[in-house]
């Protein structure tokens, strides 16, 4: 693809698999919180926290208060979202292809960031799933630290200032129509949408992929 400087990533659900570091986070907080000897009963309860859960689009509220009351399970936290993100960077992995994609992408294009969270974190996401270092200080962005989130387009206008390049220069991917593509597509990038859970219906021409590996085909 022509005249494109800077591709910019979404971080959960995009580079990082987050439906299995969150999966393995309840179940850590599961097992430290419950004395559930029954492993059927104890899958059960973990697998409604992941639809609860909703890819991490619902306060972290909503899921402790449907412990109590689907499970009478009261969680020792009284700020729950506080102490998620506390944990959650422990157990961060990568999706399987996407060190390999973000190596081969770095020798033609400059290589950012663009997530939403808190700033500690998401830099320890990051860095325990091994690829801060893969990314210049300036070019990781993250929305905890800015006063304005995804999809606000002052965000994605900031990442590309930061490369150097103009809007039409640069490309995002990531995995939610209601921050990333919507907020890439306003603020006049190429917005690229990666659904990887399966085959979802999108009657748009934004361009979509379902691995990251796709994206090597593209640029």
């Amino acid at each position: 693809m022509k005249d494109i400087k800077a591709i910019f990533f979404d971080f959960d659900d995009t580079l990082g698999n987050r439906e299995v570091y969150a999966y393995n986070c309840y179940r850590a907080i599961l097992k430290e919180n419950t004395d559930i000897q029954d492993p059927i009963l104890f899958e059960t309860i973990l697998q409604d926290c992941m639809l609860w859960d909703e890819k991490g689009n619902v306060n972290k509220k909503y899921v402790k208060d449907m412990l109590k009351k689907a499970w009478n399970i009261e969680l020792p936290f009284e700020d729950f979202n506080t102490y998620w993100d506390s944990r959650l960077w422990e157990f961060a992995e990568l999706l399987p292809d996407a060190r390999e994609v973000l190596e081969e992408l770095k020798k033609k294009y400059k290589i950012g960031i663009i997530t939403n969270g808190p700033s500690e974190g998401q830099r320890k996401k990051l860095k325990s799933a091994g690829i801060y270092d893969m990314f210049d200080e300036d070019l990781i962005i993250v929305s905890g630290e800015w006063p304005f989130a995804k999809p606000d387009v002052r965000l994605f206008h900031a990442a590309c200032e930061r490369a150097g390049v103009l809007p039409e220069e640069a490309v995002h991917v990531g995995d939610l129509f209601s921050r990333d593509v919507i907020g890439a597509y306003n603020a006049g990038m190429t917005p690229v949408w990666i659904w990887t859970q399966g085959v979802r219906k999108n009657e748009t021409d934004i361009i979509t992929i379902h691995f990251l590996k796709e994206l090597l085909d593209l640029f």
